[in-house]
């Protein structure tokens, strides 16, 4: 692969992670209310965590380039 490959497949994860870190950012709807719990808060964080290493991957592939 090229950089500019890898560069954008690194772009379409931090897309994807940015769908899921989204819907877990929601408040749940139980059908009847909705509350003000988010609807998996280690999800938002494991995404929050993924999208800084696709960061730092980004940064690096830059130094390379």
């Amino acid at each position: 692969m090229t950089n500019l490959e890898i560069k954008q497949k690194l772009e379409q994860a931090q897309a994807l992670l940015s769908d899921v870190y989204h819907w877990a950012d929601m408040p749940m709807s139980n059908g009847l209310q909705i509350t003000p719990d988010k609807t998996n808060p280690e999800i938002v964080s494991l995404m929050s965590c993924a999208d800084g290493c696709i960061s730092e991957a980004l940064d690096s592939l830059q130094e390379i380039a």
